[in-house]
């Protein structure tokens, strides 16, 4: 397709008064280079890059995350904290916050590649973590090659085991996205984990945004909300078998599984297929509700429009304007505003997660 897709105008979403999530970024390095993750492939000028690794700390200072937590029992006490960028296991404080955040009423959740699960397990349930979510990619050989790091597989598991084992551990959930290496590959992932005591599987289709797609919404929207190529560089989404994923996830959603499988979004006809992977511009969601709900700062105390794969723009440091001000800032403000007057979203949010919902 030429032209963009764009949603028609719909009902206006105004923010709460308060965020339902606040997502840390707690370090701006990973340990694992996935092939299909900007962070993974080097390539930290993009948006989605920039925002996990962009920070100029290597490690958030324990006086700030006291400083947002603070904030948080005080402005929003019943919002979700989310420990997941870049690589929250590899945060040396993260069983002291885990337990300072449970001290405080604080429902803390902890999103890792499990590399270091098992070093940490032991924190992670003294800690009183609620929900651990694991990103696994296929099954081991594949996972290993995805994620380029030999046994990174096995090692998540032993770490799931050996979390699970322990006296207030999380409810465990695994999260699968799904690339052009693992399409036939997801069924029998499935099946290898079938053993683990997991509350959850989600199967995500791949967020990204094409050269082509940058371009397009650069041409409307550059001058304030500049978007970039992402996951796009040593992966390319749109290759995927569209046949083979298509009557893979039919067959899934068929069986009956000890933990409950999700699809996100959940299109899994060789037509909605199509339309995902191969025309971008054309949305299969509504509207963007996560700038409506979320919050993301990173580890210098800088405040990230939303999450990880919003554009970048200066808002404001935690430290300055707290997370109340950062919440009610008029960058923020701004974007809402323009995601409500384009409809519910900007074009290079076609593939986000955060506009997938209705």
């Amino acid at each position: 397709m030429s032209a963009l897709s764009l949603p028609a105008p719909e009902v206006r979403l105004t923010a709460t008064s308060r965020p339902g999530h606040v997502v840390l970024g707690v370090n701006n390095f990973c340990n694992l280079r996935c092939i299909m993750c900007d962070v993974g492939t080097g390539n930290a000028e993009t948006n989605f890059g920039a925002n996990l690794v962009g920070a100029k700390t290597r490690s958030m200072p324990w006086e700030l995350f006291q400083r947002i937590a603070d904030d948080m029992a005080a402005f929003c006490p019943e919002a979700r904290l989310g420990f997941a960028f870049t690589e929250p296991l590899a945060w040396r404080p993260l069983g002291d916050a885990l337990a300072y955040a449970s001290a405080l009423g604080l429902h803390a959740t902890v999103t890792t590649n499990g590399l270091l699960l098992l070093k940490r397990a032991t924190e992670l349930a003294s800690g009183r973590c609620r929900g651990l979510f694991v990103s696994l990619d296929g099954p081991a050989p594949l996972h290993d090659r995805i994620r380029r790091h030999a046994g990174s597989f096995a090692r998540a598991v032993e770490g799931i085991r050996a979390v699970a084992a322990l006296d207030g551990a999380p409810e465990i959930s695994v999260f699968c996205t799904i690339s052009e290496h693992n399409v036939g590959h997801l069924k029998a992932f499935l099946t290898d984990i079938s053993d683990l005591p997991l509350k959850q599987v989600g199967l995500i289709h791949n967020n990204f945004v094409t050269p082509a797609l940058a371009d397009q919404h650069n041409a409307l929207y550059g001058a304030t909300y500049p978007a970039t190529a992402s996951n796009t560089f040593q992966s390319d989404p749109t290759t995927i078998d569209i046949v083979r994923l298509a009557d893979e996830l039919t067959d899934i959603k068929a069986m009956t599984w000890p933990f409950s499988v999700t699809i996100q979004p959940d299109r899994i006809s060789e037509a909605d297929l199509d339309i995902y992977y191969r025309h971008p511009t054309q949305f299969v969601g509504r509207r963007c509700h996560d700038a409506f709900r979320i919050l993301m700062v990173d580890a210098d105390g800088e405040s990230v429009p939303v999450h990880g794969r919003c554009y970048r723009f200066p808002i404001a440091n935690v430290r300055d304007a707290g997370l109340e001000g950062i919440w009610k800032h008029s960058s923020i403000e701004a974007l809402r505003t323009a995601l409500n007057e384009a409809g519910g979203l900007l074009p290079a949010c076609s593939r986000c997660c955060g506009g997938f919902g209705n």
